[in-house]
């Protein structure tokens, strides 16, 4: 017997909002969106923001939070570039990472072991690491060393974002740590149950997404040329955006997906891109922005609820008809 296909509104979600918002503004700029010099420079945008959403995920199919995303880009790239200067180019790629690896596992370990609200914890960290940065920059503006320009590449992003992608679809939806995430957002009392770790696991997905926070500002930097203190600034909104304007469920759990990551980063770019070539004011932009974070939130959670009724009905009705 021949399974029937059911619509299922959480895979497809992203896809629709995707192509709506092209649709939108393709015909709102007369065909100015889809240029090839514009579509390159939404791909250069897009790709910081889908490299640390990358990381983000794994803290939000938690149920949880991180905000430091724009604080770290600020901090791994102004800490990245001094040390490139007193040393050799390559040496600003360590000094991201570390830095990105170690805010992750200090905001997981507060998070963990002392039982402090996420939003709380990164909310601290995001603001100290903000007037951190602006001791460090000073009114002063660092650049990025020639040696390192190569990041900002066209080919080597591309590849880059690739692999990245691939490796990050692997470890979530294809090892234990990517099952535990998921498994926590749906209830955390359970997988403690089952004898994981469950404070391991938090310090490990708050330390992906510091490290993946931390690529993210290797390339923002390398594509703006440098850094100064007002880097950053807004990006960890960005992300969130990018993720739930994809249909990432904000309770977590197994309804976050990759993919949908992957259409919601060029999504929010898409928007923001659109909304300048039809002459929008920075007001407008966020007003707009905040209106369809709204909707899209409110749409996965309303839509998702109203066809998992309707699976769950029909289930019932062919079970009916079986027993008869």
């Amino acid at each position: 017997m021949k399974k029937k296909f059911r619509f299922d509104i959480n895979t497809w979600l992203p896809v629709i909002i995707f192509v709506l918002i092209a649709a939108i503004f393709g015909i709102a700029t007369k065909g100015q969106l889809f240029g090839p010099t514009n579509m390159m420079n939404i791909f250069n945008q897009s790709v910081s923001v889908l490299i640390a959403g990358l990381g983000l995920i794994f803290v939000a199919a938690m149920g949880s939070t991180n905000i430091t995303g724009g604080a770290i880009v600020a901090v791994a790239g102004t800490l990245g570039c001094i040390a490139a200067e007193r040393s050799t180019g390559a040496i600003m790629i360590p000094v991201a990472l570390v830095i990105g690896i170690a805010t992750g596992c200090f905001s997981g370990l507060i998070v963990s072991k002392f039982k402090v609200n996420s939003f709380m914890v990164t909310l601290a960290v995001m603001m100290a690491f903000r007037a951190f940065n602006t001791l460090l920059v000073n009114d002063k503006a660092y650049i990025i060393p020639d040696s390192m320009r190569f990041i900002n590449n066209d080919v080597f992003k591309i590849v880059s974002v690739i692999v990245l992608v691939a490796l990050i679809v692997y470890v979530f939806h294809y090892t234990r740590l990517g099952t535990y995430v998921r498994g926590i957002g749906e209830n955390e009392m359970a997988i403690r149950h089952c004898g994981v770790d469950v404070d391991k696991v938090k310090i490990a997905a708050f330390a992906i997404s510091g490290l993946l926070a931390a690529v993210a500002a290797l390339f923002t930097i390398a594509r703006v040329g440098g850094t100064n203190n007002t880097i950053g600034s807004g990006f960890e909104m960005r992300i969130m955006m990018a993720l739930y304007i994809g249909g990432v469920p904000v309770r977590g759990g197994a309804g976050s997906k990759v993919y949908k990551l992957v259409f919601g980063a060029p999504t929010i770019v898409l928007l923001e891109n659109g909304l300048v070539l039809c002459g929008a004011s920075g007001g407008v932009t966020q007003l707009i922005r905040g209106i369809v974070l709204l909707v899209a939130v409110w749409l996965s959670g309303y839509l998702a609820k109203k066809f998992v009724n309707v699976g769950v009905a029909a289930a019932q009705n062919q079970k009916k008809v079986a027993a008869q």
